[in-house]
C-alpha cells in the first residue's frame, strides 16, 4: 500500500505560473493550499487612482526590490498603464 503525503502550501505567488500545480481549481495529486495573489492588486490600484485623479499625468509605484513578485507586479502595472494610455 502506497502512502501519500498531503502537501499544503501558502504562497504569495501564482502557483500555476510557478509550475507548482496544474490549475487553481484542480491542483492535482495531493496538493492543496492558500494563495495570496497580491501582484494583481497593482493594476486595480492604478485603476482606482485614475478614477480618483483622472488628470494625473505621472504616477509612481513603490515596490520592494527584493520581493518575489516585484517584477511581475511592475510588468502588470506597466502593461495596464500602456493599455490605458493607448485607449485615450
Amino acid at each position: 500500500m502506497a502512502i501519500t503525503v498531503p502537501v499544503v502550501f501558502g504562497t504569495g505567488t501564482d502557483p500555476v505560473r510557478d509550475g507548482l500545480v496544474a490549475s487553481l481549481n484542480r491542483p492535482g495529486a495531493n496538493f492543496t493550499g492558500v494563495v495570496f495573489i497580491t501582484s494583481e492588486l497593482g493594476t486595480k490600484r492604478l485603476e482606482l487612482l485614475r478614477q480618483l485623479v483622472p488628470k494625473a499625468a505621472i504616477v509612481a509605484m513603490l515596490v520592494m526590490p527584493s520581493g518575489t513578485e516585484t517584477e511581475v507586479e511592475r510588468g502588470d502595472v506597466a502593461k495596464a498603464a500602456r493599455t490605458r494610455s493607448s485607449n485615450e
